[in-house]
Parts: structure tokens; sequence; C-alpha cells
């Protein structure tokens, strides 16, 4: 039994969603990314963007006793910017998250998921079973691993990138 309850974001919960993201990235990826990197994509994480997102895509938020511990998105054939607060990080709410959208995925007949890693994230999720594509360089430092899981026994298989890979890092 999981010991985390995920559900869908509210707009309440956006300042909240801004800022676990913010202090995850200034805390978890600051050795791997300059800081003017990080700062570059805590501006895309501001409560004002967060609330845009939870109108523009699924968000879910991972509570452990009421407190939000972690949060992703889905879109398309995408996982997008999950990220667990460091408190957390290290005792499945990740994996949780990830295994919630991936039940979505499948539920609604996609084949595959793709995703734009962190260098700091890469090897969470290659132990999840995704696969690295690509590297993405998004400019001045800012690199991500272009990574798909294939649900249909394709795993590991070179694919095409998804339609709706974007050409910003803002929504990792």
């Amino acid at each position: 039994m999981e010991k985390w309850f995920v559900r869908a974001a509210y707009p309440d919960d956006a300042p909240a969603l801004s800022a676990l993201i913010q202090n995850t990235l200034r805390t978890t990826n600051a050795a791997d990314y300059a800081p003017e990197v990080i700062e570059k994509i805590c501006a895309h994480f501001t409560p004002e963007q967060v609330h845009q997102k939870l109108a523009a895509r699924e968000v879910f938020a991972a509570l452990a006793d009421g407190t939000i511990a972690g949060t992703a998105s889905f879109a398309g054939n995408r996982l997008l910017a999950l990220y667990v607060a460091p408190s957390f990080q290290g005792q499945g709410v990740g994996a949780c998250l990830v295994r919630h959208i991936e039940t979505l995925a499948v539920a609604r007949g996609l084949e595959e998921l793709w995703l734009s890693s962190s260098l700091t994230a890469r090897g969470f999720y290659e132990r999840l079973g995704y696969h690295m594509q690509k590297l993405e360089d998004w400019g001045a430092g800012d690199v991500t691993w272009l990574m798909r899981k294939g649900f249909a026994g394709q795993a590991g298989n070179q694919a095409d990138e998804p339609a709706s890979h974007s050409n910003t890092n803002s929504d990792v």
C-alpha cells in the first residue's frame, strides 16, 4: 500500500507548488546547474505561472499527512515537471507520481511516455525503465535528457520524438 496520496492539484495549491518546485531546483539541482540556469527555470514556476499550468494540463500533488511532498504533470504523451521536496526525496514520492501518470497513460491507450530529465534525475528515470534518446541543449548550460518509456513491448527502442516536444525548458 502506498503511503503517499496522489490527487489532482487545485488552483489553491499554486503557491505551495511554486515554493516546492523552486526550493527543489535551488537545493537538489544546484549541484548540476549554474545558479543562472536554476533561476531561469524558477522564473517559469512562480505562483502565477503554476496557476496557468494548472489550467493548461493535468497537475498532480502527492501528499504525506496533508503536506504536499511532490508534484508532477501530464499533457499529451509527456510527463512534465516532476519535483519532490528535498525532505521527501528518496522515500518513493517521485516513483509514486510516475506510476500514477503511467497508469493514466496506459488507460488512455498511449504506447509510450516521453519526458525531459534534468541531469540530476536521469538515474532515477532509468531505474523506472526510461531510456535516453538524446541530449537536449537549451543553451547557456541548460541541458536535459530526452527520455522515453514504451508500454507495448517497445521500451528501449529508438522512436520519433513526441509531436508535443517544445523548444523550451520552461515546462520541464
